[in-house]
């Protein structure tokens, strides 16, 4: 922990590592408890700087390499800490959860709907805020607005894949149930005595029917107009 009563009189930056490992200077008023002062290894002072940055008068500039062990309470223990809360936020992730599952689903953009209008509302509560505390607000109104619109385009967008959703007959989905149609029927001749040739030349002649581009594109067209027949 850093103690400001270490630092110099008259020191006007002091160079500490803070919670995740960065070697930083603060001002002797700023020092945080997760901060570590960094000594020099020959007198085993604090490494300061006296004026103004970047115009250091009289500065300490030895620095120390960072090899502090593992242990509770380091820098390298509290990244381990912030890499694992990083893991837990992500796996609780809808947009990456539902991408991960089914990029092509359309859960996809509704966990973006969600998750825009969270950040939205968040915004408002923000201005909110910063009109409490007579605080500027036009640039947290103007990621609003941002915000508004992207939720706005997304929602515009869903209903636009809704809409437009129906069978695609060259899916990997469709060819799937379109094989075990295939297999219900060519059963179904065996179930009702058609002779092994016949049932071969049935399917023969089927199967060149179907992987005819007519009829990709004679059964698209029934699709579209919604006919039966």
């Amino acid at each position: 922990m850093a103690d400001i009563s270490e630092v110099p009189l008259g020191a006007t930056r002091v160079r500490v590592v803070d919670e995740v490992g960065r070697t930083i200077w603060r001002k002797p008023g700023e020092l945080k408890p997760t901060d570590k002062l960094e000594l020099n290894p020959k007198t085993g002072e604090p490494i300061v700087m006296f004026g103004a940055p970047g115009k250091p008068t009289n500065q300490n500039s030895l620095s120390a390499p960072n090899q502090a062990p593992v242990t509770a309470g380091s820098p390298q223990a509290t990244i381990s800490h912030i890499n694992a809360r990083k893991a837990t936020v992500l796996a609780q992730d809808d947009v990456l959860t539902s991408t991960k599952k089914n990029s092509d689903s359309s859960d996809v953009l509704t966990s973006v709907l969600v998750g825009l209008a969270e950040e939205s509302a968040s915004l408002a509560f923000e201005r909110q805020e910063a009109e409490r505390k007579g605080e500027p607000t036009s640039q947290i109104s103007l990621r609003r607005v941002n915000a508004l619109k992207a939720v706005g385009d997304t929602w515009l967008k869903k209903k636009e894949v809704l809409s437009s959703k129906g069978l695609d007959l060259e899916s990997p989905a469709f060819k799937i149930i379109f094989g075990h149609i295939a297999e219900t029927f060519r059963r179904a001749c065996d179930d009702a005595g058609v002779r092994p040739e016949m049932a071969e030349s049935i399917f023969a002649i089927f199967g060149r029917l179907v992987d005819d581009m007519d009829w990709l594109k004679e059964a698209k067209s029934k699709m579209e107009k919604g006919n039966d027949g």
